[in-house]
């Protein structure tokens, strides 16, 4: 692996570039070459942290309404929070690409401690407001540090690195872990997350200090830039869309609907979970532990197909299981259990709450939470081998700023929505209809780049290429 300095010397590696080799690169050599950066090792490592700690937030919808605020609150706030998420990342992808990327990656853990540390003392809705404002507002620097690893790796190996940063999930056990011990004491859900939040906050500060002391700076590409801030960042902006809609015509769309999918199933999973299917907090905790354990292999697994054969047919298995499973949720209102009473019994003795991996209920979030995963992980692969190196902060930050467009009113729709009928299902039907909508999408139309990435470099460091005819005009 090339160190950060160099790492435009595997830009003009191809997405395909994997299958052509004379050597098959198995998993393990990939991983040995990643490790080879010092850079990437450090951001990997402290990563792999921050995402242990952000499952804490698959918990933020309980915790809020365990400590009084509504429901139609709880999804005023979580709208509240995406189009504060929106404001940031679309200002994000210009400050990755014309300010230091390690310092944004540096104030990015900053704030969310900051954030975690103020959602341990929230009691009401102002309270937990404000920390989900600061939780927010990390989005302003988060693009930073996403361009940052994706400038430093070797494309050819991006699914495995990828594939290696959803790995930091794995190690949200040990969060999830405590969280059973404290339950099972018989703390309740907000005395047993109010720690949760304040331990989260103390690691967050103690890995910015971290990638203060070991990440090295990269370069600020030198551009010619267009008048003003302001007008340079319209600028940038609007070209940055062109690009995409030019890129990625299909797959941007596919991403939007997707969005507000996961915002209607998001919103209303847990809720549904525990109040209609009646599973307490000690049942749901080991439903997100067993997941976790189970989809982090096969993502990794996942990245390494993705290096040598292209994402297409990945992308449509991964997302033919989404409306499947949405299905098996609202069908664990008639079964709950789909194995014997005696197996549901031995288990039970043998853990109270275990024999919840023979509900159905946990088979249905288990297969959408790993789906979810391996679909993150097959977008973020598309994007690191299709765009251009020198853009990568405006593109990402772009790219989720149209993928929060559409899902920015979800929370807020689905709070009224379950405030009215207190029941989740049908919050699940809209969803289950818009996953279908895009596997039908997935399967007819071609989500792969339309133009090289080569090509899109070479324009972004000399112009746009003249087409044949275009030159013989001049």
């Amino acid at each position: 692996m090339p160190s950060a300095d160099n790492a435009s010397n595997s830009a003009a590696e191809t997405p395909g570039a994997a299958e052509n080799e004379p050597t098959r690169i198995t998993w393990r050599m990939s991983v040995r070459k990643l490790f080879t950066n010092r850079n990437f090792t450090v951001f990997l490592i402290t990563n792999w942290i921050f995402a242990s700690l952000q499952v804490a937030g698959q918990y933020f919808n309980l915790y809020l309404r365990d400590i009084g605020i509504p429901y139609i609150g709880i999804g005023a706030l979580m709208s509240a929070m995406l189009i504060m998420v929106l404001i940031a990342t679309a200002i994000a992808g210009y400050l990755a690409d014309n300010y230091n990327r390690r310092n944004l990656a540096i104030i990015t853990m900053v704030v969310n401690g900051l954030g975690f540390l103020l959602m341990s003392f929230a009691v009401n809705f102002w309270t937990a407001g404000l920390a989900l404002f600061v939780i927010a507002s990390s989005n302003f620097t988060g693009q930073g540090g996403t361009a940052y690893i994706y400038e430093t790796m070797d494309r050819k190996h991006s699914g495995v690195a990828v594939s290696l940063f959803t790995l930091g999930t794995l190690f949200g056990l040990g969060p999830l872990f405590v969280i059973a011990l404290m339950l099972n004491s018989g703390l309740t859900l907000v005395e047993a997350m109010r720690p949760i939040f304040f331990f989260g906050a103390v690691v967050y500060f103690v890995s910015a200090g971290v990638r203060v002391v070991w990440l090295e700076s990269t370069k600020i590409r030198e551009r010619q830039k267009s008048g003003g801030m302001l007008r340079d960042f319209l600028h940038e902006n609007a070209r940055g869309l062109r690009m995409l809609a030019r890129v990625f015509p299909v797959f941007i769309t596919v991403m939007m609907l997707d969005a507000l999918s996961d915002s209607f199933y998001s919103f209303s999973n847990l809720f549904y979970v525990n109040e209609t299917l009646a599973f307490g907090f000690g049942e749901i905790n080991l439903m997100l532990l067993i997941t976790l354990a189970v989809s982090i292999p096969i993502t990794l697994y996942l990245g390494q197909v993705f290096d040598r054969h292209g994402g297409r047919r990945i992308t449509v298995a991964v997302y033919s299981v989404m409306p499947f499973a949405l299905s098996l949720l609202i069908l664990a209102r008639v079964v709950q259990y789909v194995a014997p009473a005696t197996w549901v019994n031995y288990l039970h003795s043998l853990y109270p709450g275990l024999e919840v991996v023979f509900s159905l209920a946990f088979i249905a979030v288990a297969t959408k939470a790993t789906n979810d995963v391996l679909w993150g992980s097959v977008i973020s692969t598309y994007v690191q081998k299709s765009l251009p190196r020198q853009e990568l902060g405006k593109m990402l930050g772009l790219t989720t700023l149209l993928i929060l467009v559409t899902g920015i009113f979800g929370p807020f729709i689905s709070g009224y929505i379950y405030q009215t009928f207190l029941d989740a299902t049908p919050l699940l039907v809209m969803a289950i209809v818009l996953n279908v909508m895009i596997l039908i999408v997935l399967v007819t139309k071609s989500i792969e780049p339309r133009v090289k990435v080569e090509e899109l470099e070479q324009e972004t460091t000399t112009g746009p290429k003249l087409q044949p005819d275009a030159t013989a005009n001049k």
